[in-house]
């Protein structure tokens, strides 16, 4: 299966081993601890046993086709309005469906992959044809707006024709909060500009994708050259600050070099003088030079399986030369055993060391259509259809592991569904920053050293302690305070975890709520709540992986009564 899906194209193989690895870590990750297939699962071993599952299918007489639709075309035509009747830039996501398929929470459950993700244009106007057919019409602008779903029908040789407006349900620039993406790619990622990536969008494409998921500023960080940032500064607005940047590649990490128009350049040394020392040197060097020209230095994805682009753990004790570390990366979900929940934890975990690096999300997208792993997940769905209706004959020793993937496909590849068709793409995981002054690339950089922000993919959360937001300290004076926390979200949530130093953790369960307007409105106040022992506190808002936020924390500092 692997090898005629992908084959022609080696460089869409890294795609195919990140999907199955992504896979195989959550199966790790909520494994039984009695499961010992779920607990050796990885994508080596995951790639074997999906080309054996093929090969006996193959042997057996069944071969895998796409499901083909109507042949014909129809067209819609798709307009989104503001509150004044102004045309609305937003995305929108068309899921074909073979049959009716469920919604919950605004999530279309129908065990298929399939989505076009579009955007509608500077005058709010979408104008495409598509294959006829059952369709779920989403259409969304980030977490300010609401979630707006339609079914909707394209017939053959026929315009289907949509006029939506959209409200916003906050409004929090008012408030100095503004949204980003802190991690991109276009073209110029691409062998066409010298880098390794198959990225086709332009600039101008990304920003249009940016500012369609509802963000106010963005930073285009490609790999290996700077070509970007004439293009990347054109597409400013007065809603939108591009902010320039690279991601530098290193044999031991991925640097991000953000507000820096120089080409810095980590110098990789031969096997020869390759040694820890020439490492170490060179990691200080770049970010002395980042930091040197006004920039923000930035450790991105530092729990990554490949060791060439994943933070060397034996080099941790160098790590404060960065400012801020990336623990959120849109390319996989924040779940139990993935890269992502590895980089909190590691986070985390050097808090309780008094290390503090403020924590950063950004989408890593390389492909803003988002229909990276389709035909990949389609494969993997036949395959366990297969064995499910025991239409496969399978030798006994190879069971337990069956039973393990089927388990998978039922769990862990729901999931993966899910938040692929939420949260792939430009923006899919976003900052939010606060600044108390104008929005400038300065002021965001600013804003980001010091860790006034939260990271989402989609729930507004702004803890306060009496006014003071995170990144900043609070002047404790006596042994409790009120803390605030502004909790909205255009689709249902669960739960806030609230962490503090010591490593303590405590859950609180939200009342379920109504939406009104499309908004779920689950602020709250933890009154007089004690501040004691506190050094650090901060919170984490979820329903599941697809709707959750993570503050940086707030500091309290303790002041004694004269």
């Amino acid at each position: 299966m692997l090898s005629h899906c992908f084959a022609e194209k080696r460089y869409i193989m890294s795609k195919e081993s990140k999907f199955l690895s992504i896979l195989a870590d959550m199966a790790w990750g909520t494994a039984d601890n009695q499961d010992f297939q779920a607990k050796e699962m990885n994508s080596s071993k995951l790639t074997e046993l999906i080309l054996w599952l093929e090969g006996l299918a193959v042997y057996n007489r069944f071969n895998y086709e796409e499901k083909l639709r109507n042949k014909g075309k129809g067209s819609l035509k798709l307009k989104t309005v503001g509150e004044q009747g102004e045309g609305l830039l937003c995305q929108v996501k068309l899921f074909p469906s073979i049959g009716e398929g469920k919604i919950t929470d605004n999530y279309l459950d129908n065990g298929e992959l399939r989505m076009y993700r579009e955007m509608t244009n500077e005058q709010g106007i979408l104008e495409k044809s598509y294959p006829a057919g059952l369709y779920h019409l989403e259409i969304t602008k980030g977490s300010e707006y609401p979630v707006y779903y339609q079914k909707l029908v394209i017939e053959t040789d026929r315009t289907t024709t949509v006029l939506r407006k959209l409200a916003p349900i906050v409004n929090l620039r008012e408030k100095g909060w503004y949204s980003g993406d802190l991690h991109h790619h276009s073209i110029y990622s691409s062998p066409v500009y010298g880098g390794t990536d198959p990225v086709v969008e332009s600039p101008r494409e990304v920003s249009q994708s940016m500012r369609a998921s509802g963000l106010t500023f963005g930073a285009l960080s490609d790999h290996h050259n700077t070509l970007n940032h004439a293009d990347w500064e054109q597409t400013g607005t007065e809603e939108f600050t591009p902010l320039v940047s690279k991601e530098i590649s290193t044999s031991n990490g991925h640097v991000m070099s953000l507000g820096v128009k120089e080409d810095i350049i980590y110098q990789i040394p031969d096997d020869k003088h390759r040694n820890d020392k020439y490492l170490r040197e060179e990691f200080i060097r770049i970010t002395d030079c980042i930091r040197e020209a006004g920039g923000l230095s930035q450790i991105n994805h530092p729990r990554d399986h490949s060791r060439a682009i994943s933070w060397n753990p034996a080099f941790n004790d160098i790590i404060s030369i960065f400012d801020t570390m990336e623990i959120w990366n849109g390319s996989n979900p924040m779940y139990p055993g993935t890269t992502n929940h590895k980089a909190f934890h590691f986070w985390l975990d050097l808090l309780e060391r008094g290390i503090y690096l403020p924590a950063t999300a950004g989408s890593d997208t390389h492909n803003i259509l988002a229909n990276d792993y389709i035909l990949l997940y389609g494969k993997i769905r036949w395959l366990e259809n297969l064995i499910r209706d025991c239409r496969l004959e399978l030798p006994e020793g190879i069971r337990p592991l069956s039973e393990s993937f089927l388990s998978l496909c039922k769990k862990e590849l729901t999931v993966f569904e899910k938040w692929a068709k939420s949260n792939l793409g430009s923006g899919g995981v976003r900052t939010y920053v606060y600044l108390a002054g104008e929005k400038t690339e300065l002021n965001l950089l600013d804003s980001l050293r010091k860790g006034r922000s939260y990271l989402t993919n989609g729930p507004v959360l702004i803890p306060d302690i009496e006014g003071t937001y995170p990144g900043s300290t609070y002047k404790l004076h006596k042994k409790t305070a009120d803390i605030n926390l502004k909790l909205l979200s255009n689709r249902p949530l669960e739960r806030v975890n609230l962490y503090r130093n010591g490593n303590m953790k405590e859950l609180i369960s939200l009342k379920e709520t109504s939406d009104i307007n499309g908004c779920f409105d689950y602020s709250f106040t933890l009154s007089e709540y004690s501040l004691e022992e506190v050094c650090w506190i901060f919170f984490q808002a979820e329903s599941d992986c697809t709707n959750m936020a993570i503050t940086n924390p707030i500091f309290i500092e303790r002041v004694e009564e004269l």
